[in-house]
C-alpha cells in the first residue's frame, strides 16, 4: 500500500479504477443510502468521506451511541415492529429493564461491553462490537472492501468471516447494488441457489418482453 494513501483512500482509488474499466457510474455502485444502512453512518458523512474529506473527530462513546440508535431506527422501519415490542425483546436479550433498553436504543445511555456484544447479536451484525467502535473511515472501508474483494479476487472470505461472492457477482452483473444481506451469513451453496433463482426470474421477464 502506498504510504501516501490511507486504507480508505486506497480502496476508493482501486474501486474507481474498476468502475472506470467497467464503464459504470460511481454513484450507482457506491450507493450512499445502502452504504449508510450497512455501516450505520450518516449519509452526509459517507458522501464527505467518498469525496476525500477527512473524518470528523468524535468521541468513542458518541460513536457507539449514535450507531446503536441508527441500527434501532433502521430496524423499526425494516421490521415494522412497534418500538415498545423491540425494546421488550432487547430487554429480554440483555437481561435489563424495558426502560433501560429504551434508553440504550435511543442513544441516551452508553452500553457496556457485554450489552454491546448482545446488541450486535440481536441486530445480526457480523463484525460484532467493531461495528460500533470503528472510526467512520474504517467502517466505510470495511463496507467498500466487500465490493472490491469481489472485483479483484473473486469469491473470497472477507475480514468479518462472511462470503458474498455469488450474490455480489449477481448484483454487479445486473446493476442491483442495493441487494444486501447484512448479518445473514448464508453458506456459499445457499448464496449460489439464491443467485440462480434471481437469474431465472430476470431471464423469464426478459423472455416475456
Amino acid at each position: 500500500m502506498s504510504a501516501s494513501l490511507s486504507p480508505l483512500h486506497e480502496t476508493l482509488a482501486r474501486l474507481d479504477a474498476r468502475i472506470a474499466e467497467k464503464g459504470l457510474d460511481r454513484g450507482d455502485v457506491l450507493d450512499v443510502r445502502e452504504l449508510s444502512r450497512r455501516t450505520a453512518l450518516a449519509e452526509g458523512e459517507i458522501r464527505a468521506l467518498l469525496d476525500g474529506a477527512a473524518s470528523l473527530d468524535d468521541k468513542v462513546d458518541d460513536r457507539i451511541r449514535g450507531r446503536v440508535r441508527a441500527l434501532y431506527e433502521a430496524y423499526l422501519v425494516e421490521s415494522g415492529k412497534r418500538p415498545a415490542d423491540v425494546c421488550r425483546n432487547v430487554a429480554g436479550r440483555l437481561g435489563i429493564s424495558d426502560k433501560w433498553a429504551r434508553s440504550l436504543l435511543n442513544g441516551d445511555k452508553m452500553p457496556n461491553v457485554p450489552d454491546l456484544t448482545r446488541l450486535a447479536e440481536f441486530f445480526r451484525i457480523g463484525e460484532g462490537t467493531k461495528f460500533f467502535t470503528d472510526p467512520a473511515p474504517v467502517a466505510l472501508n470495511t463496507a467498500l472492501r466487500r465490493i472490491l474483494h469481489e472485483w479483484e479476487g473473486g469469491l473470497q472470505e472477507l475480514d468479518d468471516g462472511t462470503e458474498d461472492g455469488p450474490l455480489l457477482r449477481f448484483t454487479l452483473k445486473h446493476g442491483v447494488v442495493t441487494l444486501a444481506l447484512r448479518g445473514r451469513q448464508l453458506t456459499p451453496r445457499k448464496q449460489e441457489a439464491l443467485a440462480l433463482m434471481l437469474e431465472g426470474l430476470l431471464s423469464s421477464e426478459e423472455a416475456e418482453r
